[in-house]
């Protein structure tokens, strides 16, 4: 009897400036002890020197590959669909060129995803970690939890993005891209999740933190500042003309974003005083 050949696995990183960490980055992901592995760095016309060590990982290690663009995009949406596009493997995942997986992230996700072959979509929880490497206490999502346990994935993930795509595998073929509208950037992920759960694909989670997901001052996503809850207002905007939610979750979903907004300048003018 012939043994059973691992699945493929398409590991896409979308690039920017991010010579500091994709090292550290390629490293985790090379280091995977799931070895059957195409690694797609997609670099989004970066001014630094990034490229030159992707290319240096790949002159040593032929899973590696860069695709270059000439063109800056402004965020990671065109690159991970450039990504999608060029990916052959039976499943995807998603790294940013600054996060770091732990070694056995990749065979955890494939062996529960081969064991259940009706979870699309499978996401763990992440340890942070800041630009230093050091781990940083995670705060508990006690209100998404809540929400897990009273409506389904499909519902909930309208109310919080409880999916972070850096720990996230799917299965191919998939049927929705990230959408390239730089008013999204920061939160595609987020429309990119919520599209995949109403297209019909299943989530599940595993309890292990498979990765550390780094925070720093240049991190691109903001979601404290006003400006990332306007985002998230065109968003479900989109979702609600396009008929992809009812109006009920659109108005509670936005009166309970408008309420951490509120929350949060009346935090901020109370620590001023």
């Amino acid at each position: 009897m012939e043994p059973t050949l691992t699945p493929l696995i398409s590991i896409i990183i979308p690039l920017y400036n991010g010579e500091r960490f994709i090292a550290q980055t390629l490293e985790s992901v090379l280091a995977q002890t799931c070895r059957n592995i195409e690694v797609i760095v997609v670099d989004d016309a970066s001014t630094d020197g990034g490229c030159d060590i992707v290319r240096r990982y790949g002159a040593d290690d032929s899973r590696v590959n860069l695709i270059l663009s000439e063109t800056n995009f402004g965020g990671p949406a065109r690159p991970r669909n450039i990504g999608i596009e060029n990916a052959k493997g039976e499943f995807i995942a998603f790294v940013d060129a600054d996060d770091v997986w732990k070694p056995h992230k990749l065979q955890t996700q494939l062996d529960f995803l081969m064991d259940n072959p009706d979870i699309d979509m499978l996401y763990s929880p992440a340890e942070i970690i800041d630009e230093h490497g050091e781990i940083s206490p995670s705060r508990k999502q006690r209100f998404l939890s809540l929400l897990l346990r009273l409506m389904s994935p499909k519902n909930a993930i309208i109310y919080g993005n409880f999916i972070n795509i850096n720990t996230l595998m799917l299965r191919q073929p998939l049927t929705s891209r990230f959408i390239e509208d730089s008013r999204l950037v920061a939160i595609e992920d987020w429309m990119f999740h919520i599209l995949n759960l109403q297209d019909g694909m299943t989530a599940a989670s595993v309890e292990e933190a498979l990765i550390y997901y780094r925070v720093h001052s240049a991190s691109i996503s903001n979601r404290h500042s006003d400006k990332s809850y306007r985002k998230i207002f065109y968003m479900l905007s989109l979702l609600f003309l396009e008929t992809r939610i009812s109006f009920g979750h659109f108005c509670l979903a936005n009166i309970l974003n408008s309420a951490k907004l509120l929350r949060r300048k009346l935090a901020n003018a109370w620590s001023s005083h």
